[in-house]
């Protein structure tokens, strides 16, 4: 493939994905480059010696460590090491067949779970399948005790051992196998000459989702999915139509806009933020979306809605000041193609989702969308949009008071506090890795770091939760102090999610961390800033709270220091207070 080998000689920047393999894995090298490139998250693949996973991971200055990949795929076949399994299932005892793919998963398990102590980024393990092997029996779904249910079983176990060890995740090969068809994923010669596992023609489907899974474990994910109406979640222009004539039922055509409502609010129920731009009546549009009877999508699913004749890239800017977000997390879906190429030129951070012509192919197109892979679903996640709809509750109740001291009082908030538990150790992940208005220093730790910062006694990992009158707004703030002298403890990292900024949620969580740096002992506490292009609304943050600045080291950090007595950070008498 010329396209991959020009891939391979750029100087574009890219991440490592170290694989793993008990097959011969090279030849999905140009594969992986191109469909990694193509979703704009170029990899370069280095391939261990297949078949030799616990050398290259038990050997701490071994070649596989020595290449310090980004990421690791570690795929095992069933067939690769227990060769016969399939042609002797049927002679042997269910207790013996469960232990020998029992074997499997402990080995892969273990292979994780030592990896994990060596690497600090990613793991991707494959599950187990043996549908790319010709069946002997059809009917072995019938059997509660066959090789089809036993595999199931084992791959099950397995997904809840993974979910245990920090960043591990499972790749499901089974499913890439099972949408390709498992007659044509191997090709036999090429199999017993050179060990190839995957045919030819099965290369491409299996490293776009390979490259997906990694991209949805290396970035964040998008937050908000923007639609237009007309043609778009329902058929037909209603202001030439009326509600009574656009598509929309559970016949053909409408049956298909009405699915793809249904999908989209699955992806609300998965912490995704629904919102529309549309160049319409608004009083007519809205009319519709809350009295025509088969409607999925109603206007308390919107976190926000734009419906006006203005041009759709300043509707869109205002949805993103509305609801505090920047345009590039968000996904836009427009049928128009004429639409899609304004927005596409004067806001080239938004993602827009080529829409085929045909409606028919919208669902496809949005399940194609790789921005909006979730490796884990964290029940703030599921909360989101919900808390979107109570921020809206609380813009009202601010309305209709005068002062902002009035408006908070009113509030009646609770913050609880507390430190790192496994409970909270994905969200506290989740906040740091992405979180950068309110973020004083911008540090991403990785997972394991912060699980080791928990466990240290030179460290305090802190959160804050959040609830008011209108509902709970979850883990919000996020801190790690550490000792940086003897009697000087240092914020390493300080960060709120931008919903809860302005309420003095902030001053709050200062006098905790200053709470926990003085019951280690310290008599000064020390603040970091480090200037990002995003984060300047907290410039000033340790200037406003009393810090005096003692260094500069270059134009873009800032280092001030405190001392530590009672009261020297008070608590908001207007924030009522609970510890974990």
């Amino acid at each position: 493939m010329k396209e991959a080998k020009a891939l391979e000689a750029s100087q574009r920047p890219f991440r490592k994905l170290g694989v793993l393999s008990s097959y011969s894995a090279e030849f999905l090298r140009p594969y992986i480059l191109v469909e990694s490139d193509r979703i704009d998250c170029l990899l370069k693949p280095w391939f261990g010696p297949f078949n030799q996973f616990e050398q290259m991971v038990l050997d701490d200055n071994g070649l596989l460590w020595r290449e310090n990949p980004d990421v690791l795929w570690i795929t095992l076949r069933i067939q690769d090491v227990d060769r016969y399994l399939l042609d002797e299932y049927a002679e042997i005892d269910p207790l013996e067949l469960n232990e020998r793919i029992a074997v499997l998963r402990r080995r892969m398990a273990d292979l994780c779970r030592v990896a994990r102590e060596q690497f600090k980024g990613p793991i991707l393990a494959s599950n187990f399948t043996l549908l790319d092997q010709n069946p002997v029996n059809v009917f072995d779904a019938s059997d509660p005790d066959g090789v089809t249910y036993a595999i199931a079983r084992q791959n099950r176990i397995l997904a809840k051992e993974l979910a245990r060890v920090n960043d591990v995740y499972l790749f499901d090969y089974q499913a890439c196998i099972a949408a390709h068809g498992g007659d044509s994923w191997c090709d036999r010669r090429l199999w017993y000459l050179a060990r190839m596992a995957v045919a030819q023609s099965a290369m491409k489907p299996l490293a776009q989702s390979l490259v997906r899974s990694v991209a949805a474990v290396l970035r964040p994910p998008a937050k908000c999915i923007v639609v237009d109406l007309d043609n778009t979640i329902w058929g037909g222009v209603v202001g030439d139509d009326g509600p009574s004539g656009i598509k929309l039922g559970d016949d053909y055509p409408g049956s298909v806009f009405k699915d793809f409502q249904a999908a989209l609010l699955g992806y609300r129920r998965r912490g995704f933020l629904l919102a529309i731009v549309s160049k319409n009546n608004h009083e007519l549009a809205c009319d519709v979306i809350d009295n025509h009877p088969e409607m999925v999508l109603r206007s308390d699913h919107f976190a926000a809605m734009e419906i006006s004749w203005d041009p759709k890239p300043i509707n869109l800017r205002r949805i993103a000041e509305k609801l505090n977000l920047g345009l590039d997390s968000f996904v836009f879906l427009d049928d128009n193609p004429v639409e899609r190429a304004q927005v596409r030129a004067v806001l080239p951070m938004v993602e827009v989702v080529e829409l085929p012509p045909d409606p028919l192919g919208y669902l496809p197109a949005l399940r194609n969308v790789v921005s909006l892979d979730r490796p884990r679903l964290l029940r703030e996640d599921q909360k989101r949009a919900d808390m979107y709809s109570q921020e809206a509750q609380r813009k009202q109740f601010h309305d209709k008071h005068e002062g902002i001291d009035e408006f908070l009082s009113g509030l009646k908030m609770t913050a609880k506090v507390g430190c790192l538990d496994p409970h909270a150790l994905d969200r506290v992940h989740q906040l740091i890795g992405k979180t950068n208005q309110f973020n004083l220093t911008t540090r991403r730790h990785p997972l394991d770091d912060i699980r080791r910062f928990g466990e240290s006694e030179r460290h305090e990992v802190a959160w804050l939760r959040l609830r008011d009158r209108f509902g709970n707004l979850g883990l919000v703030c996020v801190g790690i102090v550490k000792q940086a002298e003897d009697a000087i403890w240092e914020i390493d990292t300080f960060l709120m999610s931008c919903r809860v900024m302005g309420r003095g949620v902030e001053d709050a969580f200062l006098s905790y961390l200053a709470e926990l740096a003085m019951e280690h002992g310290a008599a000064r506490i020390r603040g970091v800033y480090a200037k990002t292009d995003k984060n300047q609304p907290v410039a000033m943050f340790y200037q406003d709270h009393g810090f005096a600045q003692i260094e500069h080291p270059n134009e873009n950090t800032w280092i001030f220091e405190k001392e530590l007595r009672t009261n020297a950070f008070p608590w908001p008498s207007r924030i009522e207070r609970t510890d974990s």
